[in-house]
């Protein structure tokens, strides 16, 4: 009887000791992979205006889509962070100048930037129109950013 409880006791601490070890490993493995990935973000150089456009449910995760223009041409990407004060809102986006793929956007301060650098950096002003059903019974113009 005694030998079998020192036996389980014995197999209870190597159980204790592999869990250890095997999350010591995955810990010190996600720390050097987010590391890496921090080294990677701070060799790009490129810089541009984006904005932030909708968010997109995928499970029990909300991604926020946003986009920028590179060379006349639009890339979007999406993030896991954010709340709904963010959306329609222009932000700075770094990115890597030979794959523009691989950006981040900076949610810490919001740009305001004016029409011109707006334009300069690639984005569009959209008119559209809705009806006022209610007093005037007209259709008001609006526009927004591309």
């Amino acid at each position: 009887m005694k030998e079998e409880g020192k036996i389980n006791f014995k197999y209870l601490k190597i159980a204790i000791v592999i869990t250890f070890i095997s999350s010591t490993i995955i810990l010190l493995y996600t720390n050097h992979k987010e590391n890496q990935f921090d080294d990677y973000k701070k060799t790009f150089k490129g810089e541009a205006i984006g904005l932030t456009m909708k968010f997109k449910k995928s499970g029990r995760s909300r991604y926020l889509m946003y986009c920028f223009y590179v060379n006349s041409k639009i890339v979007s990407n999406t993030k896991t962070i954010g709340n709904d004060e963010i959306l329609k809102k222009f932000y700075k986006v770094k990115y890597d100048l030979n794959n523009p793929k691989a950006n981040y956007i900076l949610l810490d301060k919001e740009l305001k930037p004016d029409s011109l650098a707006l334009v300069k950096a690639g984005f569009t002003k959209t008119k559209y129109y809705i009806y006022d059903s209610g007093i005037t019974s007209k259709y008001l113009e609006r526009s927004k950013w591309k």
